[in-house]
């Protein structure tokens, strides 16, 4: 979709597609208008491609936040409080703006199903488009569901006089979401090349209805779903890991969805200033930083726990994390990081470790830090941070600082064989060897050992969601993960963010109502009939 860059023209676009009374439903004079549009093929084409856009904004305005993993026990945010400390009112511009950008991608998508239809085009691009359209508006009111619960349900693009639903039910939500993903699954395609790389595939679709009856609990739906997808799509493991979070890694072979980016200002994603750090190419101000309690949950390279107790300080003393003293001698400090999980130094910058900034300069992490010699690398946070290499383009020879050409993956295939081995094991109340055999896969490409067997279903669950944490952290995944696991108050609430050095930062907070955000107030001032989420009224 030449990465959806068409925006000028869809600018001009969208301001059409919204109006809602008899004066503003009339032909523009000066421009392209609804009654003027909808003609012909490009203008279908045209059309979709704005529905896609709704995501590059959502994913732009959630990126400051470690794509909402700053809000659960894996990350933290350097600036901003909110969600994080549990003080985010029911009126707060957060809400509001993200239930909008829903409502107003699922409108697009409804002006889509509506008009699309009736143009004589090629049947297969029609097709498509309105596959990509039933996705879209399926992916969108998933992303609602999941936060907000049971919201109004609309299969076509109302006039704001007519949008006073009341709430749909969580199930009359899903069996929604669900439809739209087998209608998009019917009609799109396995995958797509060229100016069309980006599009939803079937694969996607198949992937986020699984992941719909997986957030229902349906869990034989879910394995049945995410199964087909691992044995019949062409989406393999990546062998690098770390590649699949750089430029350089842009529609590989283990995405299934993502947001396209290019690098132009006002069409890129922010990853290298609010991951990045001071000694990229951009200079990041590392907004969001991983936690002290995500590094150490990455295990020893033989599949065995990280545990300081095994580790002593300069003295032969066991090393004590919270002493900030036992981090001054860099011996004792590489060894804590030596000999573990590769997917640790590949996901997140360690004291001691290199990190290649700009100009492919390579600067060492050295602890406590060092600001006078010009080949240390030198934290924003110098009192023991660490940092994300996630995300953070190494040597880059882009300097936009807020538009790296990154494409950011919201669906992956470790996602998915992960998903698919928590609902097999959920659906048959112990692991097979089906189960086994995923997570192995995941665990093999990064370097790490299988799993030992005999595991429980309560073994194995704890398994799973350790490596969903460790595996897509910095990606958003966790922060659904720990609600619908309901155990996000046990890792959050109360809990201190600190640096690896002990120092404390701010107290985090997860009260009982933060497993569903509130209804927006501006919108319960509009529409009387919704109901306010328990805890926020």
């Amino acid at each position: 979709m030449n990465k959806l860059n068409i925006i000028g023209v869809l600018v001009l676009l969208l301001g059409t597609l919204s109006a809602c009374n008899d004066f503003l439903d009339r032909d523009s004079l000066v421009g392209l208008s609804e009654g003027g549009f909808w003609k012909s093929e490009q203008d279908a084409i045209m059309g979709v491609n704005a529905v896609y856009e709704v995501n590059r904004e959502f994913t732009n305005s959630i990126v400051i936040y470690g794509m909402m993993d700053d809000f659960t026990d894996i990350s933290y945010q350097s600036f901003a409080t909110g969600l994080t400390t549990g003080a985010f009112p029911a009126n707060a511009a957060f809400y509001s703006a993200s239930w909008g950008m829903f409502y107003k991608g699922i409108y697009r998508a409804n002006t889509v199903l509506k008009n699309v239809p009736g143009i004589a085009m090629n049947e297969a691009v029609k097709n498509r488009i309105i596959g990509e359209a039933h996705f879209l508006r399926g992916y969108y009111y998933f992303k609602l569901w999941d936060y907000f619960g049971g919201v109004p349900i609309y299969d076509k693009p109302m006039n704001v006089d007519e949008a006073y639903k009341p709430r749909a039910t969580n199930g009359e939500v899903y069996a929604f979401i669900v439809n739209d993903m087998t209608e998009a699954y019917a009609l799109l395609e396995g995958s797509y090349s060229g100016s069309d790389a980006g599009r939803a595939t079937k694969w996607a679709a198949l992937a986020m209805r699984g992941k719909a009856h997986l957030w229902a609990k349906e869990y034989e739906k879910a394995a049945a779903d995410f199964r087909e997808l691992m044995e019949k799509s062409d989406r393999v493991l990546l062998d690098d890991y770390h590649t699949l979070f750089r430029v350089a890694g842009n529609n590989n072979s283990e995405v299934i969805f993502d947001v396209q980016y290019v690098a132009e200002k006002g069409y890129g994603i922010a990853t290298d200033r609010n991951y990045g750090n001071a000694m990229g190419a951009t200079s990041g101000s590392q907004r969001t930083r991983p936690t002290p309690e995500l590094v150490n949950a990455y295990e020893m390279a033989d599949g065995t726990p990280f545990d300081f107790s095994n580790f002593t300080n300069a003295d032969g003393d066991p090393f004590n994390p919270d002493n900030p003293a036992d981090w001054n001698d860099e011996a004792s400090v590489r060894a804590l990081f030596a000999n573990r999980d590769p997917r640790l130094q590949q996901a997140i910058v360690v004291p001691w470790s290199t990190f290649v900034g700009r100009g492919g300069a390579e600067y060492l992490y050295r602890f406590p830090v060092v600001t006078t010699d010009p080949t240390s690398y030198v934290p924003v946070w110098t009192n023991g941070s660490y940092a994300w290499r996630k995300f953070v383009e190494t040597g880059s020879v882009y300097t936009l600082q807020d538009n790296m050409p990154q494409n950011f993956p919201l669906i992956r295939l470790a996602d998915v064989i992960l998903m698919y081995a928590e609902a097999q094991n959920e659906a048959l109340g112990a692991p097979d060897q089906s189960v086994y055999d995923a997570v192995n896969a995941v665990r093999n490409r990064a370097g790490m050992p299988d799993l030992p067997t005999g595991l429980s279903k309560g073994q194995m669950q704890e398994r799973i969601r350790h490596e969903r944490m460790v595996e897509l952290c910095g990606e958003g995944q966790r922060y659904s993960d720990i609600r619908r696991w309901g155990i996000a108050k046990d890792v959050v609430d109360g809990v201190w963010m600190t640096e690896f050095t002990g120092v404390q930062i701010r107290q985090r907070g997860f009260p009982d109502h933060y497993y569903l955000w509130p209804i927006p107030q501006s919108e319960k001032d509009v529409n009387p009939n919704l109901d306010q989420n328990p805890g926020w009224e």
